[in-house]
């Protein structure tokens, strides 16, 4: 009897369940917030090292050893108390383009899981890369006349910023070019890397005189990659760098001028074909002139203007003879053909600078609807001769947002830049500072 009251005695068994059960529930507890702590560890690891790997990309133009420090003070602010050390490197990536990579390990002493030696302490660990895109830009720049000392003294501010701009970028992977015009457009550097040191040199070594041949080709075909109009020599010059396929890329071009372009280019019947740039004046100038002058597309040389006696009367000189053009009749050719307004136009200096702004616009409207990679225009006017007509116009070059009125949201959206302080001793600064403005938004766009 006692013996039978012994085994269903069930007294004390709760115990033994417990005694079992317990260190179970224990050791999940202790998993969940270890977890946790891991958990809340990567989350400060990941956003540390995403903050730092950007902070690191946007800074490359300083140098990779500032980069670095800046990189690694940023890691340290965002992770908080007792940081690991990051480990940041520059490689390369399968197209050449410089990356930032920042990697960390953070040591987390965990609470219930140190019970098993193991897992007394576990290693958290993150990487971030950034990718440089690579920078494919033309440098479209004024030295005509207007740019010397007796008028703006642009030039000496164009010669202190251009070099500092230029050094704003990676002298290896991306590749620059440099086109200056007057009346003539001249090629100074081609496409290419290691572009500091001879666009240094080319900028340094401009001579300003001349008219103002900004403009580009409209709706004509470039005749050459040396002697078109400026901003079309910068579009075949983009299109000589031709990215590889999924390779980010960057297409840029950079306007500068002090002044409305008034100078334009065709081909006449000279009697063979002969290419003529033809402007040269400012409308409202005070040499009052209302007939354009005629200039040697490759030296620039200045022909003369249009005849007003003899049997070449209104005819355009072609060289400085002069011989003056004929047309496939024999008859002397007094009008030129205005896309603008799809008809003959007689030559006067307002109907040119006209039709320069009209090809202008349509050059820049083709720079950033091209496909598969449209281009920023970024334009930076100087001094009084930018009125503030011509600063409407130039920011409708670059499509500038700032401009409502001739914005255009479904194309790539530029800057325009106005410099009114030359000549004055804070010229070359306030000039510096617009390029360098360009240069941020430039390297921000690289790094997104």
């Amino acid at each position: 009897m006692r013996h039978g009251r012994f085994v269903n005695n069930e007294h004390g068994q709760i115990l033994i369940m417990l005694a079992v059960v317990l260190p179970v529930l224990i050791l999940f507890s202790g998993l969940a917030i270890d977890a946790g702590l891991l958990y809340v560890t990567k989350a400060k690891l990941s956003m540390a090292v995403d903050a730092a790997c950007l902070t690191g990309m946007k800074n490359l133009s300083q140098g990779q050893a500032t980069a670095s420090s800046l990189a690694t003070d940023i890691f340290k602010a965002n992770f908080g108390s007792n940081p690991p050390t990051p480990t940041i490197t520059f490689p390369t990536d399968a197209y050449g383009d410089l990356q930032v990579k920042v990697t960390a390990t953070a040591t987390v002493d965990t609470i219930f899981m140190r019970y098993i030696p193991t897992y007394a302490t576990v290693n958290v660990n993150d990487t971030a890369i950034a990718t440089r895109g690579k920078l494919v830009m033309s440098l479209v720049l004024d030295r005509s006349g207007s740019m010397d000392n007796n008028h703006d003294k642009g030039g000496a501010a164009l010669q202190s910023a251009v070099p500092n701009f230029v050094d704003d970028f990676n002298n290896t992977s991306d590749e620059l070019a440099m086109i200056s015009f007057a009346s003539n457009a001249t090629v100074n550097f081609a496409m290419s890397n290691n572009f500091i040191i001879p666009i240094t040199n080319a900028v340094k070594a401009l001579s300003f005189s001349g008219g103002t041949f900004g403009t580009g080709a409209g709706t004509n075909a470039n005749p050459s990659n040396t002697v078109g109009p400026p901003l079309s020599l910068a579009q075949q010059q983009n299109d000589t760098v031709l990215p590889q396929p999924g390779q980010n890329v960057t297409k840029v071009v950079v306007y500068f001028t002090d002044g409305l372009m008034n100078t334009i280019q065709d081909t006449f019947n000279c009697p063979a074909s002969t290419l003529i740039n033809y402007g040269g004046y400012d409308v409202a100038s005070n040499d009052n002139s209302t007939t354009p002058d005629f200039f040697d597309p490759a030296s620039g040389t200045d022909w003369g203007t249009v005849s007003t006696s003899g049997a070449s009367k209104g005819a355009l000189p072609y060289d400085n003879t002069p011989h003056y053009c004929k047309d496939a009749t024999g008859k002397y050719v007094t009008t030129f053909y205005s896309q603008a307004n799809n008809k003959q136009e007689s030559f006067l200096q307002s109907s040119v600078t006209a039709e320069a702004q009209y090809r202008a616009l349509v050059t820049a409207t083709a720079l950033r609807t091209e496909a598969p990679i449209p281009t920023y225009v970024y334009v930076i006017g100087l001094g009084s001769g930018v009125t503030p007509t011509t600063q409407a116009f130039l920011a409708q070059i670059a499509n500038d947002p700032s401009y409502p009125a001739t914005y255009n949201p479904s194309q790539p959206a530029g800057l325009f830049l106005y410099v009114p302080s030359c000549p004055s001793p804070t010229c070359t600064a306030n000039l510096n500072t617009a390029f360098q403005t360009i240069a941020s938004k430039i390297l921000l766009r690289l790094t997104q």
